[in-house]
């Protein structure tokens, strides 16, 4: 009997990662590869011991100004010293704001102040794509396997469910945010969030 105990739960354990499997394939359907696949991909880099790798991850919105500037000297001189490794990412994920060609320019203004990374989206490297836009299947890689996992889950609520919570907060003194008793989606059953999504809901991936 008690056997039969445990090989019962075993196989509920099983249906239920199954149906989280699902649910990461409809919102991931082109995603194939896993983390472990990734680490294959962008293994450790072989870097002497206390070696330090920095990045600098200019939005290409306009001209290099000097807090930027400063952050980029900075950047480098850590990873000069302890013969690291200096990267630079464009972090072109707002858009509406880009403007085109300032991300080469940002490269040649670096360049007349002596700052030239070790790895950029002109210069190539192993650890690229050095666009962020272009990072895109990294990022859905690894959040399609914590919700598999159940580290993440979609969240349903709309723009005035989440005003009505903070509006709440607010009034109450706490702590404003997505938490605890507020996290409505996160009490959802895999089933009602397979519904949702077979259903075609609007949603957003929050970590749990």
């Amino acid at each position: 009997m008690l056997y039969y105990f445990v090989d019962l739960r075993k196989e509920q354990g099983e249906k239920t990662m199954n149906i989280k499997e699902k649910i990461s394939n409809l919102i991931f359907p082109n995603i194939g590869e896993s983390i472990a696949d990734l680490e294959k991909r962008f293994p450790k880099r072989n870097l002497v011991e206390g070696a330090i790798v920095t990045r600098f991850a200019p939005s290409p919105t306009g001209f290099l100004h000097t807090g930027s500037l400063f952050t980029s000297l900075i950047s480098q001189r850590f990873a000069v010293q302890t013969n690291g490794v200096f990267f630079l990412r464009i972090e072109d994920t707002d858009q509406k704001r880009e403007i085109k060609g300032s991300g080469d320019k940002v490269l040649e203004q670096l360049e007349i102040f002596g700052v030239t990374p070790d790895e950029s989206y002109s210069k190539g490297g192993k650890y690229g794509p050095y666009i962020q836009s272009k990072r895109k299947s990294i990022y859905h890689t690894v959040i399609k396997e914590m919700l598999i996992k159940g580290l993440a889950y979609p969240c349903f609520c709309n723009h005035d469910e989440l005003s009505d919570i903070r509006k709440y907060q607010e009034e109450n003194k706490l702590l404003p945010g997505y938490y605890k008793e507020f996290a409505k989606c996160r009490k959802l059953t895999d089933e009602e969030v397979l519904s949702k999504i077979e259903r075609g809901d609007s949603y957003v991936i929050r970590f749990t």
